[in-house]
């Protein structure tokens, strides 16, 4: 190989790389969801500066340009009642060969969750059979077992947030245990808790009369 052959195919290679870090511009899809509900209304931005909102399927396309390799931050503005990301998420701009002509208007896809902030949490109490006792949070009764001895509480709370219930067992002192309690952790979906609460029954205490014996002696007479 001679000196000008080298130097063309070097500059090839110099002309391929500089072909490769090209500014370019690249379609970007953004698919929000809550769990797998999808969310319109989500704001995507860049720096402050809007640049698209999920449509009614959650859906957005943004156009964004740069080198490959570039890494844009786009910030996730969930709607009211929806946690956002706690960070922005990173786009890396790279350029792709997509046959499929779906998968190329889409370009990039990035899947991203806006969570409800609240989770419905149900909580069923079985108390093998004993009815009318009644179910305490935060010291007041929100409800009574019914005639088969059976409860169901819905509460709408935080991930993460303390449910302690307990049977006030005030009313019935013969049941053993007295006064159970249980907690629960909400966690980051919906959930039903089922809380399984055997009693047994204590037999009621039988006090025994003293019979009171007469005093025999002489009996005085008038």
């Amino acid at each position: 190989m001679n000196a000008l052959t080298s130097l063309a195919l070097a500059a090839l290679a110099v002309g391929c790389g500089g072909e490769s870090n090209a500014t370019v511009r690249h379609r970007v899809t953004f698919l929000v969801f809550s769990d797998l509900a999808p969310v319109p209304g989500v704001v995507l931005a860049n720096r402050g500066i809007v640049l698209s909102r999920t449509n009614a399927d959650g859906a957005a396309q943004l156009t964004l340009t740069g080198t490959d390799g570039t890494v844009v931050p786009i910030t996730v503005r969930c709607p009211a009642g929806t946690r956002a990301p706690a960070a922005p998420v990173d786009v890396t701009l790279r350029t792709m060969q997509l046959i499929d002509r779906t998968a190329a208007a889409r370009g990039i896809v990035h899947r991203v969750n806006c969570p409800p902030e609240d989770r419905t949490i149900g909580v069923v109490v079985r108390t093998n059979g004993k009815a009318g006792l009644p179910v305490t949070w935060q010291g007041r009764e929100i409800a009574r077992t019914d005639a088969a001895g059976v409860a169901s509480i819905t509460f709408h709370v935080r991930p993460t947030q303390q449910i302690q219930l307990a049977l006030a067992t005030t009313e019935q002192t013969t049941l053993r245990p007295q006064n159970p309690a249980r907690q629960f952790a909400a966690p980051d979906a919906d959930e039903i808790f089922v809380w399984d609460q055997p009693f047994d029954e204590e037999a009621p205490r039988v006090r025994r009369r003293v019979r009171r014996t007469r005093r025999i002696g002489p009996v005085r007479i008038r």
